[in-house]
């Protein structure tokens, strides 16, 4: 299906650990489609709701009596659950609101990376891939085998990471981005995922939660 770009692709949504390798990943929605949309329908999503997903156990944070799991994050095209945080939208933010933003654009550095070293090795998925739609979706899951295989083996080249980190666009800061449509509901579960990035936002606001900001 013809995307935003106008020309035929499929998505490959992924998510990734601190070694930019892919934790899991969903392979063959239409480029048409939106990251929030192809996330709902992914198995990603189903393991999540189910609670089946093998998330480690919520941390204390260095402050007194504050708890908060562990949560993947989500650029503004995704839903607010309680295992995924995503921006707050530019319509709301405040000063301690946008330094929340800031710091979550900066951990999604690991997945827009990620997905630079996979596009500057597997150069064949930067043109199209002239085969059918079933197995370009099987080459791709190769690509991110080999991925995953490569850093496992060699790791990762620090010089090349750096000029990801520097390219123009290598990452959204997501600071001042609008709100996307994504489907929402008013249950108690969305409140929980609210207070947990309102917790998150306290934290970043705080002595120990503010990094130098030359820290990764």
């Amino acid at each position: 299906m013809y995307n935003y770009k106008h020309y035929y692709s499929i998505v490959l949504q992924g998510l990734a650990d601190v070694r930019y390798r892919f934790i899991t990943i969903d392979v063959g929605a239409y480029g048409k489609q939106s990251g929030g949309g192809i996330f709902r329908h992914s198995s990603l999503y189903q393991v999540l709701s189910s609670n089946n997903f093998n998330m480690p156990n919520a941390r204390e944070l260095p402050l007194p009596d504050v708890e908060l799991p562990f949560v993947i994050l989500g650029d503004e095209a995704y839903p607010l659950l309680s295992c995924l945080v995503r921006p707050y939208p530019r319509r709301q933010l405040t000063q301690s609101r946008r330094l929340f933003n800031y710091r979550l654009s900066r951990g999604r550095r690991v997945i827009e990376s990620a997905f630079g070293i996979l596009a500057g090795k597997w150069r064949i998925i930067n043109k199209p891939i002239e085969t059918s739609p079933d197995m370009a979706d099987k080459i791709v899951k190769c690509i991110c085998v080999l991925h995953n295989t490569a850093i496992g083996r060699e790791g990762v080249d620090e010089a090349s990471l750096l000029e990801l980190h520097n390219q123009e666009g290598s990452f959204s800061t997501n600071i001042d981005a609008p709100e996307r449509q994504v489907t929402r509901s008013n249950n108690t579960s969305n409140l929980r995922a609210r207070r947990i990035r309102d917790a998150f936002t306290v934290y970043f606001n705080t002595d120990v939660g503010r990094l130098p900001e030359n820290s990764h």
